[in-house]
């Protein structure tokens, strides 16, 4: 019952942002090209701040040095769902870019937003602590090569280093060097970055809904893929990282966490970056609406069944 009952309040919490989003669209109270303001604000300011603010608590000399083997397994974990997910876009699209979001939507679920709510309503902050430390690979990959691919390519030009010279980029490097130094920040400085970053998923579904409301449902529900998308993403690979790491006789702590941060819904990410670069986001929009709609169920059934 705590897991139905912390899943369930979470979806609540994600849906009354998006639906806010829909109102505010629905009824005009914003502009149409609202969407590509918020979306850059989220990109360029609250994002980094969260990117900062994750890395400069966590990623600590002590930290590396106690809960190696978790990193080492988070590494794992992102490496092969990254090749899971390249294969499996190859299946979903022709295009190039949307097997790009194919291939980061499989890579990376909604491990931060959804993942730390669930994982600290459910088990507390001593394995939200585990948590983080354990999603820092996932952290790394989404805000450098996760990030870049969603960004739409207007040319044919290759690709470039330079794509990682952004805020999100940079302040991920930023945040590291000041963690694992020690540096002292003014405690105001620490706090308003902390804020800014707590403000960012809030935001993004008030975005997701913004954007959703730009289409029918009956078009985001006609997007058949993706509810297979869908049932790959919460259900089928969370199942082959529990076998696989049961057959090779893995810590019962770091199953949990793959569970956690494998089992939860198609990312946000798919929505923000293609709105903030004038990107086509029916399919990020699809991917939220629908999956999110789907872990209400999926999330408690797996929980139960693993943890």
């Amino acid at each position: 019952m705590d897991v139905l009952t912390s899943t369930i309040n979470q979806m609540l919490v994600l849906f009354t942002f998006m639906a806010l989003g829909y109102f505010l669209n629905f009824k005009g109270v914003l502009p149409l090209n609202a969407s590509l303001a918020i979306s850059r604000l989220e990109t360029n300011v609250l994002v980094p701040c969260l990117v900062f603010n994750t890395f400069y608590k966590y990623c600590t000399v002590k930290n590396m040095s106690e809960k190696w083997l978790y990193i080492v397994y988070g590494i794992a974990i992102m490496v092969v769902s990254l090749l899971i997910g390249i294969f499996l876009a190859k299946l979903f699209a022709k295009d190039d870019y949307l097997q790009k979001i194919y291939t980061y939507s499989f890579a990376v679920a909604n491990f931060s937003f959804m993942g730390n709510a669930v994982v600290l309503g459910i088990f507390g902050e001593d394995l939200l602590f585990d948590y983080m430390i354990f999603t820092l690979p996932l952290c790394l990959y989404v805000y450098s090569f996760g990030t870049a691919s969603l960004i739409p390519k207007k040319d044919n030009k290759r690709f470039s280093l330079k794509v990682f010279l952004n805020p999100i980029c940079i302040s991920m490097l930023l945040g590291a060097i000041a963690g694992l130094s020690g540096l002292p920040l003014p405690k105001f400085l620490v706090t308003s970055i902390a804020q800014a970053g707590a403000c960012m998923s809030p935001l993004a579904m008030v975005l997701t809904g913004f954007i959703v409301a730009n289409y029918s449902f009956k078009t985001l529900a006609k997007q058949k893929r993706v509810y297979l998308a869908s049932v790959l993403r919460l259900i089928v690979l969370p199942l082959i990282f529990v076998v696989v790491l049961k057959l090779l006789k893995t810590d019962e702590t770091i199953i949990m966490l793959t569970v956690c941060a494998t089992a939860m819904p198609l990312g946000l990410n798919t929505v923000v970056f293609p709105a903030a670069y004038g990107g086509d986001t029916t399919p990020g929009a699809a991917m939220a609406l629908i999956s999110h709609l789907m872990s209400i169920i999926t999330i408690p059934i797996m929980f139960t069944l693993f943890i």
